[in-house]
């Protein structure tokens, strides 16, 4: 059979056609002589990871290091989560703290959402009047609003305060009800979370109050007896 050779394909080591060539992820690259299978010639390092500082936590739990791939936390405890968001030198439990000492509840709270830490967000929110919370709501940034709720839904269902965070919830809805309405897929969520919450709180309080409203019965009934002075045999009174 006759070859046509094209002098287009024509290069130093011999027309374009006659070479073998493998195909791979990043083009047509021409293997080892004797090699059938990949390229023995390639050499895969791993990437460098830098350490500047590891600390360790006085109790022993846990120890993080600062490296180049970030901050990395490692602990015994498996309810410790740290995932701050928008991270600076500036946001720091300590700066928290100096602004509710100043009465700065905006801020402080933007510190704690920022840090993302429960327990933070917990000490700001129960430490800001209720007379402050529809004006913080209003100011707070709309980005942080899913977040503080989520938090908001966790307390619900395990604070003693529901009346308090009660008020959080419906000044968030009250006043960002239409920015959160265009979000709404995003957060549907965290809505039924608040629902669930809300549900099992009144069967608590439901069941509570029923059995308070029979027990006082009881105690007035036996109030009355006990002024006519006519005890029956059978009561004993306590």
């Amino acid at each position: 059979m006759l070859q046509f050779l094209r002098s287009d394909n024509m290069t130093d080591q011999g027309p374009l056609d006659l070479m073998e060539t493998e195909e791979h992820e990043h083009g047509s690259e021409i293997p080892l002589p004797g090699v059938s299978k990949g390229d023995f010639s390639k050499r895969r390092v791993a990437p460098q990871i830098n350490v500047h500082s590891v600390q360790f936590c006085p109790t022993g739990q846990s120890w993080c290091a600062a490296t180049t791939e970030g901050l990395l936390i490692y602990s015994l405890d498996n309810t410790l989560t740290f995932d701050p968001v928008d991270l600076d030198t500036d946001i720091t439990p300590l700066t928290m703290r100096a602004a509710l000492a100043s009465e700065s509840y905006l801020k402080a709270l933007v510190i704690a959402l920022r840090l993302n830490t429960s327990d933070l967000v917990v000490e700001v929110l129960e430490q800001v009047p209720e007379d402050r919370i529809h004006y913080v709501v209003g100011a707070l940034p709309l980005h942080h609003l899913t977040s503080l709720l989520k938090f908001l839904v966790d307390q619900l269902g395990a604070s003693r305060h529901l009346h308090f965070y009660m008020l959080w919830i419906s000044s968030i809805l009250t006043t960002h009800g239409p920015a959160l309405k265009k979000t709404s897929s995003q957060i549907m969520s965290t809505l039924n979370g608040i629902v669930s919450a809300l549900t099992a709180q009144t069967r608590t309080l439901s069941s509570l109050c029923d059995s308070n409203q029979y027990f006082m019965d009881v105690i007035l009934t036996l109030g009355k007896v006990k002024s006519s002075h006519t005890l029956p045999s059978d009561i004993d009174v306590f």
